[in-house]
């Protein structure tokens, strides 16, 4: 497991101005680790282009593969494709007052800090890009392409929760008088 997390530390002591890129694979190991409980697996490539001044480090990562999620409507595993990009802003300060809250996008590092962990940045920019409602797409046809066995039983549960029957509770609440 230290194994998987030291690939996301970069090094910043001793790095010379300059650009750098970097190649991180993300797979099973990376998604159990970080405990992303609706990613069962994935196969992400991760680019990190570094561009370093001496206060500022300009990160980009360009994220580019698949992951597995389970599908909202029918709970089946459902690969999702992914290719988006997400910047991080370093600036490098003499001394990071303990009260400042890093952002999502712009950290204040020391600038004598040996590396960078950015593991939790790659961890939330992956859930923050996964969309807010995941179901199997339709086919050429129009037709779900979810699970058909998981989707004949919510129809045949939705069917037996459609009665115009209305609870007794709520109907007694019709004869109450509200022009008194």
């Amino acid at each position: 497991m230290d194994k998987e997390r030291e690939k996301f530390k970069l090094r910043l002591a001793g790095v010379a101005i300059g650009k750098y890129s970097f190649s991180i694979f993300c797979d099973k190991a990376f998604f159990d680790i970080a405990d992303i409980s609706t990613i069962k697996d994935g196969a992400l490539h991760l680019r990190i282009d570094m561009e370093k001044t001496e206060k500022i480090v300009t990160l980009k990562f360009h994220f580019k593969g698949e992951v597995t999620v389970l599908c909202d409507r029918c709970l089946a595993p459902l690969a999702l494709k992914m290719d988006f990009m997400n910047p991080l802003i370093v600036n490098l300060v003499p001394e990071v007052d303990p009260n400042y809250d890093n952002s999502d996008d712009i950290w204040l590092v020391q600038e004598n800090d040996y590396e960078l962990d950015v593991f939790h940045f790659v961890y939330e920019s992956i859930v923050l890009a996964l969309p807010s409602k995941i179901i199997h797409p339709v086919d050429a046809t129009g037709k779900s392409t979810c699970d058909p066995e998981a989707i004949k039983l919510l129809e045949r549960n939705t069917e037996k929760n459609k009665t115009n029957e209305i609870d007794p509770r709520w109907e007694a609440l019709k004869k109450i008088n509200l022009n008194n």
